[in-house]
């Protein structure tokens, strides 16, 4: 299960999670329950209603790239 201490956010993601209401405990729960993309260096996951975007660093944490509402165009996942 993912934690909150496992997720390295950048400025981008934390402005659009604040802007878009999106807890660091949603973005967790998305992590570990959410279906997920390779995209590139990039997992793609949604979860509820919103998407995350992050990689996976070498000490097992997470860097969340961008948090944003809606599914991204062409989403073939569950």
């Amino acid at each position: 299960m993912v934690t909150t201490q496992d997720l390295v956010m950048t400025k981008h993601a934390q402005d659009e999670a604040m802007d878009d209401g999106i807890s660091r405990i949603e973005i967790a729960e998305a992590i570990s329950r959410g279906p997920r993309l390779l995209e590139g260096n990039h997992f793609i996951t949604i979860y509820r209603h919103f998407t995350v975007v992050y990689e996976l660093l070498l000490d097992k944490r997470f860097k969340i790239i961008t948090v944003h509402i809606g599914r991204p165009k062409n989403w073939k996942g569950k």
